[in-house]
């Protein structure tokens, strides 16, 4: 039965229930009348013109005050793309948020403005990269990294009062082959069967797992990190491009999309140099899902993975850098202490910058479980920051590092050692300043928090299988300052001078007075001449905002909050969107003049958080824009699906979709 037909033969049956006495006639207005009068109000409250290319709704409203997965089970599996087998259904029901790892659809909408309008000037379009997927039918896949990659593209028309919202997953060959092979194994007919897998990724192994089918095979790039957006190339002989578009992951090349229906354009190839250079080369590494853009003359930084088997091989790192256009400049190489993955770097006024932390790769004869397909690449991580505990299992304890390079030539310029074992993911940003004539490099970043001595494998573990985490038992991160002195005699000598919590000013967990458990820190990268102020940060609600729930802190990200950097005490509030309601990251876009726009025309606060929200009372998002200065609502609408919790996105200004293409 389809979804309409379900929503009008239940309507008749609550009214014929009704009419029979079964039930009042107060009970049949709460079940139907107070929605549709919401809606009808929120239309009426827009100032202006609501679009006209909208899709009708089709999600279950008359059961919010349940739930959706509080429904029957049956009613469930009609209405998702991938009806969760029992044991994930349960665990969904006893943690909501869980919902939010579903698989997603495919799907193409206007988005329903419900409150407020989009701000006049803000016209572009952002596109987000997450894993759409981490599970296959049954079978989960062995990481949340390893889910395949779905864009999400949001065209905002703040002109016309108009959105447009399209999900899809990304064609990887991948994707592709397991698609074949769910058509072949008559995939779907049973929720709780555990399909082969057409594919490997860096956490799971391909087929049902035996060693025969993983035996020497190479992870597949699942495209899930990142997205990028790069300008047309143009000839003078044809007629305008869209801009590209690039999903983005550290464990392969870019893989070009249309930005309009998000079809592969390009599969996996690595970026190289124009045309018209006298050396023609090719990017020797994978490309990070983490680029660094500099904001003045938009050249673009990056490193990636050197993938080398070999036991007598050195590890080292790829440093690159491309003009705005996407070709590259240069490429150079450099040795790290051990072989680790780099997620995250960042810029300075005149470095390029990284933590070595010491989770490491297999490598030698570490890898020989791998190449025999006794277990996937990423059963041999190992965290080796504190052996004595038993924490990471064997090997000495390794040291991490911070690696400055110079931004002119990309040359190793200091190797700084950190004392303390850390795990970052991420790095809100760097600065370089005088301090008594001495160089001093400060960095700030979210930084994983547990008792000492760091725990990266447990916090690998959560991320393992995100239905299970237990409650009250996941790890966050916080946010750091470090102080590094550079000596400046070309001897390459550097120092840490110290380390700080920096307080929100609102603690939001029991780490206390001093931290903020949060992720996904963004800034507005407008320049490097000065020192950021302002950090907006994923967050939790804090336990007095929690008293429907016991006043338990949530365990998920619900709540997004502007952090001073400065003066911890002049941060925002907590801003969180209801009982049921979960985060994903914020996203800065700056303000802009209509006629015209400068970085140095509005404070570095000016501008817009567009956050997605999974609504777990009706397993669907709606997407949030604030005001990143004061941290009030100025839009937000409703979207029929969810989109599951993502990573990072790229916006694109004045770009919008065109009516005709939809």
């Amino acid at each position: 039965m389809g979804l309409i037909e379900y929503e009008r033969s239940t309507f008749i049956l609550v009214l014929f229930l009704c009419a029979g006495g079964v039930i009042s006639f107060e009970h049949f207005t709460s079940l139907f009348v107070p929605n549709k009068l919401v809606k009808l109000h929120c239309c009426l409250r827009n100032c202006r013109r609501q679009p006209k290319w909208r899709s009708p709704v089709v999600f279950n409203s008359h059961v919010k005050s349940s739930g959706f997965w509080h429904q029957p089970q049956n009613t469930i599996e009609s209405l998702v793309h991938s009806p969760p087998p029992d044991h994930i259904l349960e665990l969904i029901r006893d943690q909501p948020y869980r919902g939010g790892f579903e698989p997603a659809r495919d799907f193409q909408q206007c988005g329903r403005i419900v409150q407020g309008s989009i701000p006049l000037d803000l016209v572009g379009i952002l596109a987000i990269n997450c894993p759409g997927r981490i599970r296959v039918g049954a079978r989960m896949l062995g990481h949340w990294f390893d889910g395949d990659g779905y864009l999400v593209t949001l065209s905002l028309d703040g002109i016309n009062n108009e959105a447009y919202v399209h999900g899809r997953y990304v064609r990887t060959s991948r994707f592709k082959a397991q698609e074949e092979k769910n058509l072949d194994e008559k995939y779907g007919t049973d929720k709780n069967w555990e399909p082969p897998l057409a594919f490997s990724g860096a956490w799971t192994k391909a087929g049902i797992g035996k060693w025969f089918e993983n035996f020497i095979r190479i992870p597949e790039n699942p495209a899930n990190t990142a997205t990028m957006w790069l300008p047309p190339l143009q000839s003078s002989l044809e007629k305008p491009r869209s801009p590209r578009l690039f999903a983005l992951c550290e464990g392969g090349h870019p893989i070009e999309v249309d930005p309009i229906s998000l079809e592969v354009v390009n599969d996996e190839r690595p970026f190289q140099s124009s045309t018209k250079s006298s050396k023609q080369e090719k990017v020797s590494s994978y490309f990070s899902a983490h680029f660094a853009k500099d904001p003045n003359t938009k050249d673009i930084y990056n490193h990636g993975y050197i993938l080398d088997p070999s036991p007598f091989s050195t590890p080292r790192i790829n440093l690159m850098k491309l003009s705005p256009e996407g070709n590259l400049l240069y490429q150079k190489k450099s040795e790290m202490p051990y072989n680790t993955f780099v997620h995250d770097a960042t810029i300075s006024q005149n470095f390029y910058l990284y933590f070595v932390v010491p989770y490491t790769v297999p490598s030698g004869v570490e890898l020989v479980p791998f190449i025999f397909g006794q277990e996937p690449l990423g059963g041999g991580m190992r965290w080796r920051g504190a052996p004595s505990t038993g924490i990471g299992g064997y090997g000495a304890c390794f040291t991490s590092y911070l690696h400055v390079h110079s931004r002119s030539n990309l040359s190793l310029d200091w190797k700084i050692r950190i004392p303390d074992p850390i795990s970052v993911y991420h790095i809100v940003d760097a600065f370089e300043e005088k301090c008594d004539q001495k160089l001093q490099l400060k960095v700030r970043v979210a930084e994983l928090f547990s008792d000492p001595p760091a725990d990266r494998t447990k916090l690998e573990n959560q991320f393992a299988n995100q239905y299970t985490v237990p409650s009250g038992e996941r790890l966050h991160a916080k946010l750091r300052e470090y102080t590094f002195l550079l000596s400046e005699d070309g001897s390459g000598n550097g120092k840490l001078l110290d380390s700080s919590d920096i307080s929100s000013g609102k603690s939001s967990s029991e780490f206390g007075v001093g931290s903020a458990a949060c992720e996904y820190p963004v800034t507005n990268e407008k320049g490097t001449d000065n020192r950021l102020r302002y950090a907006w940060i994923n967050t939790l609600s804090s336990p007095e905002m929690n008293l429907d729930r016991g006043g338990k802190i949530s365990d998920w990200f619900d709540g997004v909050q502007k952090v001073d950097l400065n003066c911890g005490e002049l941060s925002s509030q907590i801003i969180s969107f209801g009982e049921g309601t979960y985060c994903g990251p914020p996203y800065f876009v700056p303000k802009r003049r209509l006629l015209g726009y400068s970085a140095t025309e509005h404070d570095e606060d000016d501008g817009y958080i567009v956050v997605v929200l999974y609504r777990s009372e009706r397993h669907a998002s709606d997407v949030a824009i604030l005001d990143s200065k004061t941290m009030g609502t100025l839009c937000m609408m409703e979207l029929d699906f969810h989109i599951p919790y993502s990573f990072h996105g790229d916006f694109l200004p004045d770009f919008v979709v065109p009516k005709k293409s939809l």
